[in-house]
């Protein structure tokens, strides 16, 4: 619940007399039980009312209930008037908001009508901080106003400041920081002008936050100052702790985490001493991260665990108590129980015999339904199994089917090559007999694709790095003179591609590889002639080069070539672009760049 609802039992002691510590529930009772005067009955059942309010919130409300039945026998429209306000503070600690508000109005038309304005406010306070928790500010400010006027023009300092916090509430929660603050900072003077310390300490803690929260620090640091001067003089010990974890976090978000640290560690010191062990478990999390940011490593870890065996204590200790006062309520209701068994009893018996012919009844059919649901369902999955198993027949037979493509393609293209070998052995011609031994490599870089879908199970794709290495090897294997003494290098990421992609890539790089080695080397070359391959994935694209320490040359490349033309065309399908970077004697790079791709893994 928000601040305002918070100060509703406030109010209502002040409405009130008596000291509720000191009432004795069960004299109250002989009284109400002894008596026959209408006016005793009523004062009784009044105190029995703020005797059980903190206690027992149901029994409160039952003893407002009666001390208002009373008040009504007596015609007495005061106590019907300040009964209704009661009823209205036991609803709202039950959360039950309408009924609460029809309680509240009646009592505030009461007091209005009599002018008696200090009650009025009171109650219109509450009004509004119902409709607050029912989150409709409009009408939570309208009633917060009225009570702040009431308030300010009976110079009633404290209700004054009570009515102006709320509706500084309200703002807040609109985002309106500015306009909260300014209601904040009137209440804060009217509890000075009230004068009494204990309320306006904390409501001064609140407005420094404020301050501190819209970075108006000097405000903030001189209003904590203050306000720890004003606890000092009246030790008060969880205030001035208080007061000082605020300045501690303060200093913190301003990442002063030394000074900050250490007001964290003088409030927790307080609260330790103190033995408000409460307020010291909730705030060791930000002393721990306190010390975690001032590089404290022992204490944060010393502390956190301290935090959790005290957490863990709290979770039983808390279930403990819940599970006492269940047994409580359960030892009282099974007291009310027993005498309602008692009237019941041969009804129940009555009832009891129905309910087992219900039951009878009942278990046979939800015996049926299951029954009759598990014979569909058993149905149903034998049909899915025999689905599931013809699915994994056809798979199984579409895999054979594509497998056998691929080696059936991987044969003709081996033919192909074939064709293309025997011929160049009968050419004597030696420009033709290397024509078709290109022609030859680049049948062979196809026929290797299909070769290793058909002898692996990626059916559907291919490695790049064993793809790579395979084909280099088979180009530097048949096109490898013996005097030229030329080595390779490989650097190729590990892709799977998809056959639309390898196949005019491996394509491209027989033919640059080739062009490599017919080119870039001089034929009596001593130095170590070298090509590097790699192949990498960078961002969005894909790169491939070849890399040599050649002759190089200047100017263009020329596009007349067989080889050249291949690769233009093969790059319009792969949307790839190819340069190259070359310069006499210090070797060749040719990049080319592909956008058009699809990895499989």
């Amino acid at each position: 619940m928000r601040f305002s609802i918070l100060f509703i039992v406030f109010l209502s002691t002040i409405l009130s007399s008596f000291s509720q510590n000191k009432l004795k529930v069960d004299s109250l009772l002989n009284i109400v039980t002894s008596r026959t005067n209408d006016s005793i009955k009523m004062v009784a059942y009044n105190k029995l009312r703020r005797a059980t309010y903190f206690s027992n919130p149901k029994k409160a409300q039952e003893y407002t209930h009666k001390y208002l039945e009373y008040a009504k026998r007596r015609k007495d429209s005061f106590h019907i008037a300040i009964a209704h306000f009661y009823l209205g503070n036991t609803f709202v600690t039950q959360s039950d908001f309408k009924p609460a508000l029809e309680h509240y109005f009646n009592a505030s038309s009461y007091f209005e009508r009599v002018k008696d304005s200090t009650r009025l406010s009171s109650i219109l306070n509450a009004i509004g901080a119902v409709y607050l928790n029912n989150k409709n500010d409009s009408l939570s400010l309208k009633y917060f106003k009225q009570s702040q006027k009431i308030s300010e023009s009976l110079k009633d300092y404290r209700r004054n400041a009570i009515a102006l916090n709320n509706i500084s509430d309200i703002y807040k929660t609109k985002g309106d920081i500015e306009t909260s603050i300014y209601y904040l900072e009137s209440a804060y003077e009217s509890l000075k002008k009230d004068g009494s310390k204990q309320y306006v300490i904390p409501l001064s803690l609140n407005l420094a936050n404020a301050y501190s929260e819209v970075k108006k620090h000097k405000k903030a640091l001189n209003l904590y100052n203050n306000t720890l001067s004003m606890v000092d003089t009246i030790n008060d010990v969880v205030n001035y702790a208080n007061i000082l974890k605020s300045m501690g976090n303060f200093y913190i978000k301003r990442k002063e985490y030394i000074t900050g640290t250490e007001y964290l560690k003088s409030a927790f010191d307080k609260y330790t001493k103190a033995n408000f062990f409460d307020d010291r478990y909730h705030m060791m999390p930000e002393l721990i991260n306190a010390y975690t940011t001032t590089n404290n490593p022992d204490k944060a870890l010393s502390l956190f665990h301290e935090y959790n065996t005290i957490k863990d204590s709290l979770f039983t200790i808390e279930k403990d108590k819940n599970l006492t006062e269940l047994l409580q309520k359960f030892e009282v209701e099974k007291k009310d129980a027993q005498l309602k068994l008692l009237k019941l009893e041969t009804q129940r018996k009555e009832q009891q015999k129905r309910l087992y012919l219900y039951i009878s009844i009942s278990i046979c059919f939800i015996a049926c339904f299951l029954g009759f649901f598990y014979y569909k369902n058993q149905l149903k999955n034998k049909q899915l199994a025999k689905q599931k198993l013809l699915l994994e027949n056809t798979i199984d037979e579409k895999n054979i089917l594509l497998k056998e493509v691929h080696h059936r393609v991987k044969n003709s293209f081996q033919i192909v090559s074939s064709l293309l070998y025997l011929q160049s052995e009968n050419l004597d011609d030696k420009e033709a007999k290397l024509a078709i031994k290109e022609a030859e490599n680049r049948v062979k870089s196809m026929v290797l694709i299909h070769q290793k879908l058909y002898n692996k199970d990626e059916l559907i794709g291919i490695n790049t790095y064993e793809y790579f290495n395979d084909l280099v090897k088979d180009i530097f294997e048949s096109h490898q003179l013996k005097k030229r003494n030329i080595t390779y290098k490989l650097n190729v990421d590990a892709l799977v591609l998809d056959i639309e992609t390898i196949t005019p890539i491996g394509l491209i790089l027989n033919e640059l590889i080739i062009n490599t080695l017919k080119h870039a080397f001089m034929p009596s070359s001593k130095h170590n002639s070298l090509i590097i391959i790699t192949f990498k994935k960078i961002n969005s694209l894909l790169e491939l080069k070849v890399i040599d320490n050649g002759k190089g040359f200047s100017g263009e490349v020329k596009e007349t070539s067989f080889g050249i033309k291949i690769i233009k065309a093969l790059s319009k399908k792969l949307k790839a672009s190819l340069n190259y970077n070359s310069k006499p004697n210090t070797g060749t790079t040719a990049a080319l760049i592909i956008k058009k791709f699809n990895i499989l893994s």
